[in-house]
């Protein structure tokens, strides 16, 4: 038989609530006012979220906490009670950080997998050494004494009363009853510190000792069996060679439950079947993986469980911010569970699957008493310390109960890992999608903290029967007794990694999934209760599980000799997505049936990703393959250009082409924030490796408001310029782009406001020769139906065509292969659009020039292959005047292109704007990795903002005569961008000319030499 710790199989301990939980042990209540406000000390006189006026500046960081749901006042907090906190720094760059886990992230980037050294993060991200002497000083002036400084730069500890953070931080303490019974006690505002340091402390933590951290197993379920043990003397099981199944002592037990491996449990040696993962005594061999734990652990079970599997896995423990054996009393957790069952499950789960790894446990205050510093301090140290390549946890906290300094730390502390290659897996919890319910109550939408963090991997739950060619899978959730966690964050952002494939307007959770109903859960052995001092073998689920089986998966993949070859996964979330993009079905065991509706109506699984599983569970082989990857190369120097018979569309979010995962397309929109990652070669006629730029027609429509797009290569930082500009909702505009194609194939593109995005590619470079080259022309009118300039009438064009006459027209040879036009289109009626291909062939889908209403004048640039017969074509839908200006052509005998990371090179709105008929010359040779000598072309994105009237603008070489044809054209208030190839005179310089006032900017893609 079996026994049960809840009545209900299976079921939740977040269900059953802290019922057990002790109240802290802080200093007496002073009072017992029955209201949660208590006014701030005055340290200076008021205070406020700005700068302030008197003798101290001072400004507030981040938000007051959250008084928890349920809670009622218990009183201000004694004066004398001791406070252990930390002052968390902000990276120096916080940016140039960001921009470096990306750079090692990216196969194809000089610096993939150059991960940095231990104990280099100090020198290289943390805060410079005048800023933490500045903020030191700042403290001592308050009356606190800042302890040592973290070996990562991070973090000053500090230790203060009550009475002394009060005024140093300018807030008042409360003292709150937890609807368990808990007093707990918090500050009562934003802590304050000196305007000229504050911007530099991310937060403070430990001004409040409310935490709900815990630990995301379920209810255990005991066996009984041929072996069991009376009375206080430790189990015994007798040793074995290893074999990937239970020991008879186990088997015996769940046999006479009327458990059977593969349906009920599941061995290592069966989980790892159905995962692709290897099963072997020396599986994970030279590789170590750290466990986060918030209780005391029971060694003799973990010992217990080796002998039934016949491992002799290397466990070491740590202990931070307490000793051994100094938690809850042996025998018993924090709700009353055997002492370290959820140790036992992280740690035994990963010796069943890498029992050739070494683990060590880290184990902080038991969860009952620890504070978010103590939390901090655990995950703190397992990234300095730097042994681990990953790290698991299945503990969690609601995102929205946990401060935002406190989540802020975290977050910096993740980066710091992943700059250092360590990946990081967490549990997504319980809960479902009502992650605070346990804790507060409320059954709203909510995701758990850490696995929320964007450098973190959130892993889920599934329910899984069968072995081989039986097995299923679907999505676990049982109302009420307990569910895979997922959701949309409260706190984060839409993350790159995520673009095109969780079209949601903030991070979603969780990011993969495994096995989490204890109803076919893991079998381990644990201590059973308070009398108990004997392991019994159990069964056990909940995402705790879920997240050491997704550990061991990648370092499974850390120990294969592809990243031994080429390094070690690190941060895995880049990786994982780009898995997903480029072969979905052989990386990730897709889960679509199911959902997460636990405590109210949640999330359901469907095909590819989804907020209940992710984008799945592991196909191991598949995985190694791709996340240890060779570095590849990116293609640099001379480029040729190979221009498209006609348009191919690559990505139109409308109808799902090219957006998110193969075969599962999505029609939402780009949310604002929102990144989509498209792929360029090996889509649309563009070969699959060698492309070093791609020139691509962007079009939004369906805007919501103002807004900009940035395109660039993934794999590399996002740059501050822009590619296309709008200026309101209900719009339609396109701007031709050049992007730079780094090493993985794919560009990013990035929408500042949500939109529907459209990307036609008109042509690529590759470093070969077998391309044209390209010959800068002074801009010459070719076209303009308002003057009978290449037409004879003086009519606007409605559906209609245009012969455009090109070879032997505005210096065009007869040699040459492509024309790069300016197209115009002016004085609309209505909406429309404006198509130009090659004279002869059918007509494309893809359009260059899109307009919404009566009035519009917009241009974009086009690289339009020439027609047999020396013309192109274009297209008018709608009706409209039509103007095109021939600025340059490619052929065999012109110059090369080369890419550089997109920069801006002019910005007026920094100085004054451009003066009608005025003119402005721009230095281009030498500018950063601009050459300084031999450039005749640069291509720029040039953008004019806070127009004040109708005007154009015309770009040319220095020195020469200003043309006729303009780049740009524009009626009052509109912010128009368009790119330009513009020639370089002999003095490395262009001119700009407007005819009306406005703000220039212009932002380079590449140049010609």
């Amino acid at each position: 038989m079996f026994k049960r710790v809840h009545a209900s199989l299976g079921r939740s301990r977040h269900a059953a609530g802290k019922t057990g939980r002790r109240a802290r042990g802080i200093a007496a209540v002073t009072t017992t006012a029955v209201v949660l406000t208590v006014a701030a000390t005055a340290a200076y006189g008021a205070v406020t979220d700005g700068a302030e006026t008197g003798s101290h500046a001072l400004k507030r960081i981040g938000t007051a906490p959250r008084v928890p749901a349920g809670a009622t006042a218990a009183g201000t907090t004694a004066s004398g009670t001791t406070l252990h906190l930390s002052v968390n720094l902000s990276p120096r760059d916080p940016q140039a950080l960001t921009d470096f886990i990306t750079e090692v992230s990216t196969p194809g980037n000089p610096r993939y997998h150059q991960y940095l050294g231990k104990g280099k993060f100090a020198s290289a991200f943390g805060p410079t050494r005048a800023t933490i002497a500045a903020v030191a000083q700042a403290l001592k002036a308050d009356g606190l004494t800042p302890g040592k400084l973290s070996s990562d730069g991070l973090s000053l500890p500090v230790t203060a009363t009550v009475a002394q953070a009060s005024h140093a931080f300018g807030t008042g303490f409360k003292n709150v009853r937890l609807k368990d019974g808990t007093i707990d006690y918090l500050n009562a505002s934003a802590p304050a510190l000196p305007a000229d340091v504050a911007a530099s402390v991310s937060g403070i933590v430990g001004l409040s000792n409310v935490n709900s951290i815990t630990s995301h197993h379920t209810a255990v379920r005991h066996l009984s069996g041929s072996a069991s043990v009376t009375g206080p003397h430790p189990r015994t099981v007798a040793p074995r060679t290893y074999t990937p199944g239970m020991c008879t002592d186990f088997t015996d037990a769940a046999g006479q439950a009327g458990f059977a491996d593969g349906t009920d449990y599941y061995s290592p040696g069966k989980l790892a079947a159905n995962y692709g993962m290897t099963s072997s005594a020396t599986a994970g061999a030279g590789q170590t993986v750290a466990v986060f734990e918030m209780e005391n652990a029971d060694p003799n079970s973990i010992a217990t469980y080796q002998s039934c599997v016949g491992t002799n896995t290397s466990v070491s423990y740590r202990y931070v911010d307490t000793t051994a054996g100094s938690g809850t009393p042996a025998g018993t957790d924090q709700d009353g569970y055997g002492v370290g069952t959820e140790t036992a499950l992280d740690i035994e789960d990963l010796i069943g699957l890498v029992p050739g790894a070494s683990i060590i446990d880290y184990q902080g205050p038991d969860a009952d008493n620890a504070t978010d510093q103590n939390v901090l301090d655990v995950y703190q140290q397992m990234v300095t310390d730097d042994q681990a390549q990953v790290i698991s946890t299945s503990w969690g906290e609601c995102e929205s109960v946990m401060a935002g300094a406190t989540a802020s730390a975290e977050n910096a502390i993740f980066q710091e890992a992943a700059a250092q290659g360590q990946s990081i897996v967490a549990a997504s919890g319980d809960s479902g999608s009502s992650d605070c319910a346990p804790a507060t109550g409320s059954t709203a939408n909510a995701v758990d903290d850490p696995a929320s963090q964007p450098y973190v991997t959130g892993v889920g739950g599934t329910t899984m029967t069968g072995t081989g060619s039986t097995k299923t899978q679907k999505a676990w959730g049982v109302s009420q007794d307990g569910g895979s966690g997922g959701g949309v964050s409260s706190r984060w952002g839409p993350v790159l990694y995520q673009g095109g494939i969780a079209t949601t307007t903030k991070r979603a959770v969780p990011d993969v999934a495994a096995l989490a109903d204890p109803n076919d859960g893991y079998p381990i052995y644990t201590l059973d209760d308070a009398d108990s001092s004997s392991p019994e073998p159990s069964i056990l689920g909940g995402t705790s599980g879920a997240a050491p089986t997704w550990a061991a998966a990648i370092v499974q993949a850390n120990a294969s000799t592809g990243c031994q070859t080429n390094g070690r996964v690190g941060f895995l979330n880049d990786a994982l997505y780009k898995a997903a993009r480029s072969s979905y079905p052989t990386n990730f065991w897709d889960v679509t049936s199911g959902n997460n509706s636990v405590y109210a109506t949640g999330y359901t699984a469907a095909a590819g990703y989804d907020e209940v599983t992710g984008l799945g569970s592991p196909k191991e082989a598949g995985l190694i393959t791709s996340l240890c990857a060779a570095k590849g190369t990116a293609a640099t120097g001379a480029s040729t250009f190979h221009p498209l018979s006609s348009p191919k569309r690559l990505l139109d979010t409308r109808n799902g082409t090219g957006w998110g995962l193969s075969s599962i397309p999505s029609t939402k929109p780009l949310v604002a924030g929102g990144t989509a990652p498209v792929r360029i070669e090996g889509a649309g006629g563009i070969p699959s490796s060698g492309v070093t730029a791609v020139v691509l027609n962007l079009t939004v429509t369906g805007t919501t408001g103002s807004g900009s797009l940035i395109a660039w290569a993934d794999g590399t930082a996002k740059p501050s310029t822009s590619n296309l500009n709008w200026t309101g909702a209900g719009q339609t505009i396109a701007a031709s782009s050049t992007v730079t194609v780094a090493g993985d194939g794919v560009v990013d593109l990035y929408t500042s406001s949500t939109t529907h995005v459209i990307a036609d590619v008109q042509g690529y470079y590759t470093s070969g020769t077998t391309g044209s080259t390209y010959t800068a022309l002074k801009p010459a009118r070719l076209l303009d139906t308002r003057s009978k300039v290449g037409i004879s009438t003086t009519s606007k064009i409605t559906n209609a065509v245009v012969s455009l006459k090109v070879r032997g027209h505005g210096g065009v040879p007869t040699g040459a292969s492509s024309v790069v036009l300016n197209l115009t289109a002016t004085q609309t009626v209505g909406s429309g659009y404006l198509e130009a291909y090659p004279e002869g062939a059918t007509r494309p889908t893809a359009s260059n020039v899109n307009w919404a209403v009566t009035g519009t004048t917009i241009p974009n640039l086009v690289v339009v292959p020439i027609g047999s017969d020396g013309n192109v074509s274009l297209y008018v839908h709608g009706t409209s005047h039509v103007i095109a200006d021939v600025s340059g052509y490619f052929s065999t005998s012109g110059s090369a292109f080369h890419t550089v990371t997109p920069l801006r090179l002019l910005d007026t709105r920094t100085t004054s704007a451009l003066g009608a008929g005025k003119t402005l010359a721009l230095q281009i040779s030498g500018r950063d990795a601009i050459a300084s000598t031999g450039v005749k072309a640069v291509v720029l994105t040039v953008t004019v903002t806070g127009t004040t009237g109708s005007g154009y603008l015309t770009a040319w070489a220095d020195g020469g005569t200003r043309p006729t044809a303009s780049n740009l054209n524009w009626v009052s208030g509109k912010t128009i961008a368009n790119q330009v190839i513009v020639p370089v005179g002999s003095d490395g310089k262009i001119d700009f000319y407007v005819s009306s006032t406005t703000q220039v900017l212009a932002d380079v893609a590449g140049y010609i030499s």
